[in-house]
């Protein structure tokens, strides 16, 4: 990335640090696996017990979360101050029952190919496949004018394809937007932002980074699987320029070009799946279409959704579906959204349920029910809608 890091408290050692950790032998986190021992949820992710202590213990007085609100807490008010828009630039279980066998579904790479009629109005999004075959979040729209906007980016292993992608449409990055901080979420913007650090030009540029994050601490004990990976993207945030760095809360709009991106939630810390339920969910209005990104949310986090926003406010053209298809947000929230192409990130271990392990079938009961007839899954590679 083109833009310099500041030499602020967050010190080169720690950096490197960071960075030796995650290539060398240490304690892995906790990883839930598919078939084969495909990640569900990290990439191989390594990172020290000490480094992550590090993490917590080097943030400075009255700056112990990234993101707004510390843990339990209702909100830090001199972490920045809101205003409504920013210019870019400038597991838990349900007991509703699903289907009891799969759904068929066709998705458009099975039919052979993608729609020609063109629906954001020269935009293009584009929904990555993960290099590793797994389970994970990366999404990419250009706006009719060029600016890119970037959800989440997927897994570290992705890292190094996702930044081919974003150097190929210009390497120019108006708005990156986080969900929350997994590694099948954050891991390839870590990889990207340590590769910078440790001295190797991406050659991309990013404006923005907005997200919610919770203390370091709040991870430690309420996401613990998931820990090392939010502790490592805060501590690398904070190495990052001011005014780089933009914490987020439900609704404010961030306006890229001719696209507005509406915050629909402040971050939730619900009771149950609370690493996925406290993530940030993004509606895009994309030349007068709309785009809804759920993120990991849960059950109980997309009935708060649902109960905060309203069926009106969410209801969306085109939905990435929850939790990669399963597990997700309840059919209440597909009903209110009532979309009518579905985003499904999902690989093709999961899409076809393998081991029947997964409620991915549920969730494509709910869209048949729905007459969702267009969908979109990364199981057929990269996908593309303009």
């Amino acid at each position: 990335m083109r833009q310099k890091f500041e030499k602020r408290w967050f010190s080169g050692m720690l950096v490197a640090g960071l960075l030796a950790a995650a290539v060398t032998s240490g304690s892995p986190a906790q990883t839930d696996e598919g078939p084969g021992g495909l990640p569900v949820k990290k990439g191989g992710f390594y990172l020290t017990e000490y480094a992550a202590q590090e993490v917590a213990r080097l943030q400075p007085p009255g700056q112990g979360q990234a993101g707004g609100e510390a843990a339990g807490g209702q909100g830090d008010p001199s972490q920045e101050t809101r205003s409504n828009t920013i210019v870019a630039g400038q597991s838990g279980s349900r007991r509703g029952q699903g289907p009891s066998e799969n759904v068929d579904i066709v998705t458009e790479g099975e039919k052979g190919g993608f729609p020609q009629d063109p629906i954001l109005g020269g935009a293009t999004l584009t929904m990555f496949h993960s290099q590793g075959e797994s389970q994970m979040l990366s999404a990419m729209l250009q706006t009719r004018q060029g600016s890119l906007i970037v959800v989440d980016g997927g897994l570290g292993g992705d890292g190094e394809y996702l930044r081919s992608q974003i150097q190929a449409k210009g390497g120019h990055v108006a708005a990156w937007l986080i969900t929350h901080p997994h590694g099948d979420h954050v891991g390839a913007l870590y990889r990207i932002l340590q590769d910078e650090a440790a001295g190797i030009q991406s050659g991309i540029q990013i404006d923005g980074i907005y997200y919610s994050f919770a203390a370091p601490e709040w991870y430690t004990v309420h996401d613990p699987s998931e820990q090392t990976m939010a502790h490592a993207i805060i501590g690398t945030f904070s190495g990052l320029p001011e005014g780089m760095l933009h914490t987020v809360g439900k609704g404010q709009a961030i306006q890229v070009d001719d696209v507005t991106v509406q915050v629909m939630n402040d971050r939730y810390e619900l009771s149950s799946d609370k690493g996925n339920n406290a993530g940030i969910v993004y509606k895009l209005t994309v030349n007068g279409k709309s785009i809804l990104f759920l993120g990991d949310m849960g059950e109980d986090g997309g009935k708060r959704l649902l109960a905060d926003a309203g069926a009106e406010a969410l209801k969306s053209d085109i939905v990435q579906m929850a939790h990669h298809g399963q597990n997700g947000v309840g059919e209440e929230v597909y009903q209110a959204i009532n979309p009518s192409i579905c985003l499904w990130p999902s690989p093709d271990w999961l899409w076809n349920n393998a081991g029947n392990r997964y409620r991915i079938s549920e969730t494509k009961g709910w869209m048949s029910r729905l007459n969702v007839q267009r969908h979109y899954c990364t199981k057929d590679g990269d996908q593309v809608i303009q």
